[in-house]
């Protein structure tokens, strides 16, 4: 068993009920727009370019060429699909916050967002730590847990937007290895995960 990254986590989460489902047409391109705030980096300090003062009043785009997760974005989406030759465009922004990713996916499917809601919530039936939601999450919301909020929109026919919030120190890498630790074990999943302390 893997522990998932951060991006990753957001992503999946919103898209692989869809995937499962068979709700979106894999020949088109899955476009994942990512933000993330500052301590995605970690704490070592040996780059300015994180520091608030640098990142405060300003949006970037990184990793555009290259980015590490699309790799384990690309394999779980073929895995879960039963296909192989998923297009993921990835692109990842860093922005004046300390913690948390929203993921907005882009896919093409002729769902509606009330069909992709219903999906999701019988994909996750008995999963502690999803939350489907009827409106568009904040990042917040999910600030010093295991959760990960979804919720799905279909502005124009044909087109289905996915959206995914976790804390990126949380569900994004410790929660969710402390999950993954927890199925191995064979203890109950949400062992240590209900009152996850906060830092920063």
């Amino acid at each position: 068993m893997a522990n998932p990254g951060c991006y990753p986590s957001a992503a999946l989460a919103a898209i692989v009920p869809l995937v499962a489902g068979k709700m979106v047409n894999l020949q088109s391109a899955i476009i994942i727009d990512g933000k993330t705030g500052v301590s995605g980096a970690g704490r070592g300090g040996i780059d300015s370019k994180f520091g608030y003062g640098e990142v405060n009043e300003d949006v970037s785009a990184y990793g555009l060429l290259k980015h590490p997760h699309v790799p384990e974005i690309t394999a779980t989406t073929n895995l879960v699909s039963q296909e192989t030759g998923a297009k993921i465009i990835f692109a990842a922004h860093l922005i004046p916050m300390t913690r948390g990713i929203l993921t907005t996916c882009y896919l093409s499917g002729d769902a509606t967002a009330e069909e992709c809601a219903a999906a999701a919530r019988k994909f996750y039936t008995d999963r502690p730590f999803v939350r489907v939601v009827d409106q568009p999450p904040h990042t917040k919301w999910a600030t010093g847990s295991n959760l990960v909020f979804v919720s799905y929109a279909s502005p124009v026919p044909g087109t289905i937007i996915a959206l995914g919030a976790v804390d990126n120190l949380g569900k994004g890498v410790a929660g969710q290895a402390v999950q993954n630790a927890n199925l191995m074990c064979g203890l109950p999943e949400t062992t240590g995960l209900e009152g996850a302390p906060l830092w920063p």
